[in-house]
């Protein structure tokens, strides 16, 4: 729906009555008295004449009954009763660390208790009488409004003292796009150069007393200002003081600085067409190094194993679905935005129609990628054929070609679009679905059946109907009753000072709420979508695992195609979606280079420098060439014997007496035992000088190739990071002004969940970089070797605040993101530290005790220390953001966070 305000006609003046009561004349002496005690005129001359005027008295009693009525209705606000009230209002224009401009305007009314309406003020929000009150001092005379720009930060307040009730309304109001925002008293144009701000306030405030008038524009500059004000306010503010207290019509001009001027023209073609087109290159550059990559993988030395095949062709497919999906799905928009600019003949209408072929063909090119049960293509089936239906004959269901409910469309037309729009969404959730279910199963992340057979595979589970349609539908409905909830409180918003007992108050909310159903089709298609990047992931980890069952492939480290992979994997799954600035994403496809160049450039600072990377003291050979799974049992052993004797030595250190100490020597001679070990030729040698069996032991990880490595650490980090990540879904959707923003945006309560699988696959995609590149990463313990993941993720936020600091937006949460990162990953390396050692915990109280036995307590207290100063940190960064917090987004502008959608 386009925002619209109603505005009343032009300034009318309160009538007074001025019929006059000739009977009055009629009480002159010698009249007689009548039956009711009135006098009862004589039958003279004077009384023919008596009789004549009370006769023209009360005709024009009649003719002027009528128009008294009549004056009276066209003023039901009272209007002369508020000559005397006192009037105040101020608009800030807030610029600072925000993308787009927030405009707050307050009002101030001082009403005499004499007023008509003033008891009202007195009532609850919902009486019809507080509502008319309201609308006589904030709108008009009319009974209809709807001011979908204006957002009120609280209810109005009211106090009453010493005969006069005061109304004080706060309101404000996003420059979110071009055109006129009506809000408070307030109308303000946002141009393509200029802004242009007017006082407007309602009719029964136009000839009462106004006090002051203040306007200050902030950061911009104020061009020309009529009439010219009396003074200033504060540092930047214009001041009017009119000295006959009547209402200054202020009309100013605003020169606002360019980065706010490009965030309120994101409705405009040309900033419309770069922001899309960065977004489809975003998507298409990640097309093309999927297929890149497919390709360098089929040239790799060595023959490919009919699993790598596989998957490698399933990937390729998967990058052209996936250009194929992102340019229907992103170019749509920008095609009917083109078309409307072009023709001018309302083609951007034709989208609530074409959003459900859309939603048809990107559910059905997903289903068929999926490749499930003949069932579920059945299920497609059924699902296709109402959408289908309705999108090539409409007016067979009462409906107009372009989908558009009119208000007088029959309840037919209702329910037809409703249940074609329900089953497009139904098709596009069952495809995702479907595709989300084969991908995970060639990613291992589905398991098999067990066959029954020892030693035989799995048999693999298929997608089946009985668990996939009750959990979809139940996703459509809960998603369609949010979709309605939010719309209602929105049009509850916009329409909160309109008379609900009006006839047309009722058409124009039946109204409001079957144009969000035309739209569903089209906007629960763009939101869903914005979350494939999931699938992207998972195709990665398809060829990812198949490339460790190839029998040359090394289960020591990620070899060069397998790195290739995992650079991929970085900024689809954990990296942020960043680059926006001024609202728009023109830039944001460098973020997928950014993120691919800061984890190589992690993992280039840290080559050579990891444990295994030593070399034996003897032959030179690497320590990681020297230690294999064959006696990972004799290193797990060695390494307790080492803890364990380290500890005899502490206690001899304190004085303490030992029953099984015989000399320092003895123990120390058992330490340099411990040090031997052979190449693999066989040759003796030693471990490097600097290398104890408990590091190289810590460096081999808890399981025995780099994708096991990587799949226990993803688990380990998704755990602990679960209460990260509903702090942080409650730091970004669920405080202050970001829970209205979530409360009134069409798909933020279900957002709300899906932002909380986004940071549940970013903590679980790091975790499996880290324990995949665990063998190759610097540092002796796991909060050491997670640095370089978190710095990886942390470098591209860096980037983009620079950006940020540029524009004057604000931050946001972005530091408290990198803080989150390298909380979950410390803990996530002491996780994969205490995973290693598993085999003692049965001798140990607490995993605590085994921890403790593991750092020993020289190395344990400064990893203590470490991480009390991340949680210190991490904690201070989450009180500031949510004591002063980065400001919302408009609602329905969007959420910030992931990877192209997100």
């Amino acid at each position: 729906m386009v925002p619209s305000r109603r505005r009343t006609g032009k300034l009318q003046g309160p009538r007074q009555s001025q019929a006059s009561s000739e009977s009055e004349k009629d009480d002159a002496p010698g009249g007689l008295l009548d039956h009711h005690g009135g006098r009862q005129p004589r039958y003279e001359g004077g009384g023919l004449r008596a009789c004549a005027i009370v006769l023209l008295a009360l005709l024009l009693g009649g003719l002027a009954l009528p128009g008294q009525v009549a004056r009276a209705s066209d003023d039901p606000c009272g209007t002369g009763s508020l000559t005397e009230a006192q009037v105040s209002t101020s608009l800030q224009l807030e610029h600072e660390r925000r993308t787009q401009t927030k405009l707050v305007s307050r009002l101030t009314v001082r009403v005499p208790s004499a007023w008509q309406h003033a008891t009202g003020l007195l009532l609850g929000e919902d009486s019809g009488a507080y509502r008319q009150a309201m609308r006589c001092l904030l709108r008009g005379r009319e009974t209809q409004y709807e001011w979908w720009t204006e957002w009120r930060s609280r209810a109005p307040r009211v106090t009453e003292e010493k005969g006069v009730v005061e109304v004080r309304v706060d309101t404000y109001a996003w420059a979110d796009g071009t055109g006129v925002k009506y809000f408070g008293p307030w109308d303000v144009e946002i141009g393509k150069n200029h802004w242009r701000v007017r006082l407007n306030p309602a009719d029964a405030l136009r000839r009462a007393r106004w006090t002051s008038v203040v306007l200050d524009p902030g950061s911009a500059s104020a061009l020309t200002a009529s009439p010219r004000p009396t003074g200033g306010k504060g540092d930047t503010g214009l001041l009017w003081q009119p000295k006959r207290q009547a209402m200054p019509t202020v009309d100013v001009r605003i020169d606002p600085a360019w980065q706010r001027s490009w965030a309120a023209q994101g409705d405009r073609l040309r900033f419309l067409g770069v922001g899309t087109a960065g977004q489809l290159l975003w998507e298409s550059s990640l097309a093309v190094l999927l297929l890149a990559a497919a390709r360098r993988t089929r040239r790799a030395a060595g023959p490919l194993t009919a699993d790598e095949t596989a998957q490698l062709g399933t990937v390729t497919r998967w990058a052209w679905v996936f250009l194929a999906i992102s340019v229907v799905n992103t170019g749509e928009n920008l095609l009917y935005r083109v078309l409307a600019e072009s023709f001018h003949d309302g083609w951007a209408s034709w989208q609530a129609r074409h959003g459900l072929v859309a939603s048809l063909f990107i559910g059905w090119t997903l289903l068929l990628f999926g490749r499930p049960r003949r069932t579920v293509h059945v299920a497609g089936a059924v699902l296709t054929v109402p959408a289908l239906a309705v999108a090539a004959r409409p007016e067979s269901f009462g409906l107009p070609v372009r989908l558009f409910l009119p208000e007088d469309a029959p309840d037919r037309a209702v329910v037809s679009l409703f249940t074609s729009a329900g089953c497009a969404f139904g098709l596009l959730l069952l495809g995702t679905v479907a595709t989300g279910w084969h991908l995970s199963r060639a990613a291992g992340l589905i398991k098999g059946r067990p066959s029954g057979i020892p030693g035989a595979p799995g048999i693999p589970r298929e997608l089946r109907l009985r668990h996939a349609v009750p959990t979809l539908v139940l996703a459509v409905v809960v998603i369609g009753l949010c979709l309605w909830f939010t719309s209602e409180r929105d049009w509850q918003r916009a329409s909160w000072l309109s008379a609900h007992g009006d006839p047309a108050y009722g058409t124009a909310h039946l109204e409001a709420l079957r144009n969000e159903l035309t739209w569903f089709a089209d906007t629960s298609k763009d939101w869903w979508l914005g979350y494939d990047w999931i699938l992207v992931g998972l195709a990665i980890l398809t060829v990812l695992r198949a490339r460790t069952h190839r029998p040359a492939a090394s289960a020591h480290s990620p070899g060069p195609a397998e790195e290739l992979w995992l650079l991929l994997f970085f900024p689809v799954m954990v990296g942020m979606g960043l680059g926006w600035f001024t609202g728009n994403g023109a830039l944001s496809w460098l973020w997928l280079f950014v993120n691919l160049g800061a984890l190589w450039l992690g993992l280039a600072l840290g080559k050579d420098r990891a444990v295994l990377d030593r070399l034996l003291q003897r032959s030179g050979t690497p320590l990681g060439k020297a230690l294999d799974e064959a006696r990972r049992h004799d290193l797990l052993d060695r390494a307790r014997r080492f803890r364990e004797v380290h500890a005899k030595l502490r206690r001899l250190d304190q004085g303490q007496s030992d029953d099984e100490v015989h000399s320092r020597r003895a123990y120390e001679r058992e330490l340099r035992g411990l040090h031997h070990w052979r190449t693999p030729s066989g040759a003796a040698d030693r471990l490097p000088a600097d290398v104890s069996v408990v590091d190289a032991a810590l460096a081999l990880g808890p399981r025995t190739t780099w994708w096991e490595n990587g799949c226990r650490a993803a688990v380990l980090a998704g755990g602990i990071g679960l209460p990260v990540s509903a702090l942080m879904v409650w730091s970004e959707q669920l405080r202050g002004e970001f829970l209205t923003s979530t409360l009134y945006d069409r798909y933020g309560l279900p957002s709300i969940l899906m932002n909380l699988v986004y940071w549940e696959v970013a903590w679980a995609g790091a975790g499996f970089l880290l324990g995949a590149f665990w063998r190759r990463l610097p540092g002796r313990r796991g909060p050491a070797r997670s640095l370089p993941i978190t710095a990886a993720f942390a470098l591209p936020i860096g980037i983009d605040a620079v950006g940020n600091w540029i524009t004057r937006e604000g931050q946001s949460n972005l530091a408290l993101s990198a803080a989150a990162m390298l909380l979950v990953m410390t803990l996530t390396g002491m996780a994969i530290d205490l995973s290693t050692f598993q085999g003692e915990r049965r001798y140990w109280q607490s995993r605590f005790g085994l921890l403790l036995s593991i750092y020993q307590m020289r190395y344990f207290s400064l990893q203590m220390a470490y991480l009390f100063a991340q949680l210190i940190a991490f904690l201070t960064l989450w009180q500031f953001f949510t004591g002063s917090g980065g400001p919302p987004e408009p609602p329905g502008a969007g959420t910030p966070g992931g990877t192209a959608g997100n």
